[in-house]
C-alpha cells in the first residue's frame, strides 16, 4: 500500500530549505540512506540496455550515490542501487525497482522516490 502522504514528506522533510539542485540531492541521499535497509529483494521492471530481463528478481545490495566530495562532482541526482542477479553485480536505477521483500520503511523511500521523479 502507497502512503498518501508522499508531498508532505518530500516538501517538510526531504526537500525543506534546499535551495538548488545540489541540496535537493543531499536531501534525497540523506533521507535514502536514513531509511533504506539493505538487502531487499526487489523486481527489475526498467527497460534498460541493461542485460536484466524485465520483471526479474534482483537483491539489492546497497545504495550509490550516497556521497559528494564538493558540489563540482554533483551533476543531477539519481537514486542507484547496487543489485545482484545471479553471479552477475549491476548498477541500477532505484526508480527502475518494485519492491518485493523489505521492510516498512524501505519500501515507503523507494515509493516516495518514485512518486518525486514522477512528479
Amino acid at each position: 500500500m502507497i502512503d498518501s502522504n508522499h508531498q508532505y514528506r518530500i516538501n517538510y522533510k526531504i526537500l525543506a530549505n534546499c535551495y538548488d539542485e545540489y541540496e535537493q540531492g543531499q536531501g534525497w541521499t540523506l533521507y535514502l540512506v536514513d531509511n533504506i535497509s539493505c538487502p531487499f529483494t526487489a523486481e527489475y521492471i526498467g527497460d534498460s540496455k541493461l542485460s536484466i530481463a524485465p520483471n526479474t528478481l534482483i537483491t539489492v545490495l546497497d545504495l550509490m550515490n550516497s556521497e559528494y566530495d564538493s558540489e563540482d562532482d554533483f551533476e543531477h541526482f539519481i537514486a542507484m542501487v547496487e543489485a545482484e542477479v545471479g553471479n552477475v553485480i549491476y548498477e541500477v536505477p532505484l526508480a527502475d525497482l518494485k519492491v518485493v521483500a523489505a521492510n516498512e520503511k524501505t519500501e515507503q523511500a523507494v515509493a516516495d522516490w518514485k512518486y518525486y521523479i514522477n512528479l
